[in-house]
């Protein structure tokens, strides 16, 4: 099944995705509506024998009243602020976070959902290649011990298109590269200079961290800011990949790092509401908490975006 993951029909399409026909104007909830709701977990969040989304189950049986609450939250946070970032990106997102948090049942979750949506295995298996570089085998090890027969079984050959991302949205690796020479580990006379100015130009601004490593481990800098420019293979466009990591901050709630993604994204040409929308499916971790830490370290950056 292959499903648009463009923003033309974001109503339409996130309400054909999500709907398990629940009546979400009362707290109660009927056998009917419990069967159907768990049968559409079943098809588009869990694969074999795993129980994959033990909360729903467990809601729907001793609080439907809150589950369904969450249901809503969901579909506005889906359709809002405009245009919001398409349903299957939220779902990247959620795969490359659960991920490096170590919930590996989590990320095959919405592994599964993002192939309902026409994701590609490509696509996939680049946005674990982010999650590996941005948590480590702890990371791999948590997606390794549930989705590896998963994975093998899916073959690259599938006939799916993929998703379809934003218009505005681009695949090009080479705006994310540096210049610097990835065959090499050591930071070569002037590469320093071609990271920092691939920062300015894509962030305004130069982490601090380039600058110590720059003087103290040049080689370890140079090694790190490979891994990330060879993590991009081409399956997915660049704008979505900072959103990778504004969306583990917000859930970490590490605001310099909530900050600096966010100039990246802008500079790669993400919009204020995708980029917005990021946060808010964040938020669906942590409530307010995320909320006040993205906004306290990062509104400026919000209010200033053209």
């Amino acid at each position: 099944m292959t499903r648009s993951a463009g923003t033309k029909d974001q109503g339409g399409e996130l309400a054909g995705f999500l709907d398990t026909g629940l009546d979400l104007t009362t707290d109660g909830i009927t056998a009917e509506e419990r069967a159907r709701t768990l049968a559409w977990y079943r098809e588009h969040h869990d694969h074999g024998e795993l129980d994959l989304a033990p909360f729903a189950r467990f809601q729907l049986e001793h609080d439907p009243a809150t589950f369904k609450r969450l249901r809503r939250h969901l579909l506005t946070v889906g359709r809002e602020p405009s245009p919001p970032l398409p349903i299957a990106v939220a779902v990247l997102l959620w795969i490359h976070t659960y991920a490096v948090l170590g919930n590996g049942k989590g990320a095959l979750y919405e592994i599964v959902a993002a192939r309902s949506l026409g994701a590609a295995r490509s696509e996939i298996m680049e946005t674990i290649a982010f999650a590996a570089l941005n948590g480590g085998p702890l990371a791999v090890n948590a997606v390794a011990e549930v989705a590896d027969e998963y994975l093998a079984a899916w073959s690259d050959d599938d006939p799916v298109e993929g998703l379809h991302w934003p218009d505005s949205w681009g695949v090009d690796v080479d705006g994310l590269r540096t210049g610097i020479d990835l065959t090499s580990d050591e930071l070569e006379p002037g590469e320093l200079e071609l990271i920092r100015d691939w920062y300015v130009r894509t962030a305004s601004q130069v982490p601090r961290h380039v600058e110590v490593l720059g003087r103290l481990a040049p080689n370890a800098l140079k090694t790190l800011r490979a891994r990330f420019e060879t993590a991009a293979r081409g399956a997915l466009p660049a704008q979505v990949i900072p959103l990778f990591t504004v969306h583990l901050a917000a859930v970490r709630q590490s605001p310099a790092s909530i900050a600096g993604s966010l100039r990246i994204a802008r500079g790669l040409g993400v919009r204020r509401s995708e980029a917005l929308s990021a946060l808010l499916w964040a938020a669906v971790y942590g409530g307010e908490v995320t909320l006040e830490t993205a906004i306290a370290a990062a509104g400026d950056v919000l209010e200033g975006w053209a």
